[in-house]
C-alpha cells in the first residue's frame, strides 16, 4: 500500500467517525439517554485489518491508538521518540519498523 492510498483511507476513517459524533450528538438532543453509535465500526474493523496486513504491521493496536487516543502521537523506541503527529509521518515510521 502506498501513501496515498494509506492517508486516503485513514482521512475516511476519521470523517467517519466524525460524522458518527455529530449524528450521536444529534440523537441525544431529541432522546432522554446516551447515544452510542456503532453501525459501520465492522467495516472500519474490517479495513483497519487490511490495511494492517497489507503493511506487515505487528502491532494490532497501532492504527486504533493513533485513531482513538487523544494524546500526544509520539512513539519511543530504545534508542529515541519519534513524531507521528501526521499521516505522513506514521505511514513513514511503519514503513521503517515493520518492513
Amino acid at each position: 500500500m502506498n501513501k496515498e492510498t494509506f492517508v486516503k483511507c485513514m482521512q475516511q476513517i476519521q470523517n467517519f467517525y466524525s460524522q458518527q459524533e455529530i449524528l450521536s450528538d444529534a440523537i441525544e438532543k431529541i432522546s432522554d439517554g446516551y447515544c452510542v453509535f456503532t453501525i459501520g465500526n465492522q467495516l472500519v474493523d474490517i479495513i483497519l485489518d487490511l490495511i494492517n496486513k497489507n503493511l506487515n504491521i505487528k502491532d494490532d493496536l497501532l492504527l486504533g491508538w493513533w485513531l482513538y487516543e487523544d494524546v500526544d502521537k509520539i512513539i519511543y523506541d530504545e534508542r529515541r521518540a519519534i513524531s507521528v503527529k501526521t499521516l505522513d509521518e506514521l505511514y513513514n515510521y511503519i514503513i521503517q519498523a515493520y518492513n
